[in-house]
């Protein structure tokens, strides 16, 4: 079998259908109101126009839909070995599902962080899923203090700035993690007990799935790790569940949490960076 379709992931497929055939509706992770299955891909579906250019590994993955919050998740990965995610995901051939991720994606983000911050001498940052951690590296070459944590990559936390991060990035990440509510609640642990700004860039379920469309929509990729579908309202819960709040939201799908920080401060840096970004085209 190919690497990525080999007899024990699907056996693990098989032994996750049992258990929702028994059990068919599982709790949303973010508000807990009862998700019923929404829809079943192929493991090999990832974010790729043609959906399935490595063809079908004949691994189902059944993903649950929330219809309080709208939150679409898969508990497909929610036992997955440690290793395991090294080894069907983020492994060899990653880069060939997401060619952007290793160079061109880094860059842009640094930029856009950069615009974002431009004047600000008290930014303490953390990026959070920074994979090679090249975003980070870029911003601190520009003379900010910026580390990169990601528990499937580069972690150079400064052990001095821990407690001290008082903004954070998680560009494309959100939507990579099987416990959105934990993970949330790890990023504000690890940040400033004053004010704090989170940037979460992910794509949002309102205007794109639906119970006719499911799960056609391009970024529904388990082959990407595209997990977790959140739509702006669960969004909103997963602040509040975390002590922040939702702030504003953007077209370029970036969303603003926070605390201590006004909805005013975060459209007035966006407004900066937009002219910036303007003025640099």
């Amino acid at each position: 079998m190919p690497s990525s379709d080999p007899s024990d992931l699907l056996h693990y497929s098989y032994e996750q259908l049992d258990r929702l055939r028994h059990c068919p509706d599982v709790a949303c992770k973010i508000c807990g109101t009862t998700a019923e299955m929404f829809d079943m891909v192929d493991f090999n579906k990832t974010c790729d126009s043609r959906l399935y250019p490595r063809g079908l590994a004949g691994v189902p993955v059944v993903y649950h839909a929330c219809p309080n919050c709208k939150f679409i998740f898969t508990t497909f990965f929610d036992r997955f070995p440690p290793d395991w995610w090294r080894r069907f995901v983020y492994n060899e051939q990653y880069v060939e599902i997401d060619p952007e991720y290793i160079d061109k994606r880094p860059r842009v983000n640094a930029i856009e962080i950069r615009n974002l911050l431009r004047g600000r001498r008290d930014v303490v940052g953390l990026e959070f899923g920074g994979g090679s951690g090249l975003t980070a590296a870029l911003l601190r070459e520009k003379g900010f203090a910026f580390d990169s944590f990601d528990p499937y990559g580069v972690n150079d936390v400064d052990s001095s700035r821990r407690g001290q991060y008082n903004f954070c990035s998680a560009i494309e990440v959100f939507e990579h993690l099987h416990d959105p509510v934990r993970s949330l609640e790890d990023i504000v642990g690890m940040c400033s007990k004053g004010p704090l700004t989170v940037l979460i860039k992910t794509s949002t379920t309102d205007a794109t799935v639906s119970p006719r469309s499911r799960l056609s929509w391009w970024y529904a990729g388990p082959r990407n790790g595209h997990i977790s579908l959140f739509s702006k309202a669960a969004l909103q819960l997963l602040a509040e569940r975390c002590g922040l709040s939702y702030l504003a939201g953007f077209r370029n799908n970036a969303h603003f949490l926070g605390r201590g920080v006004s909805k005013r401060q975060v459209m007035t840096s966006v407004a900066k960076r937009k002219l910036l970004t303007r003025f640099s085209a």
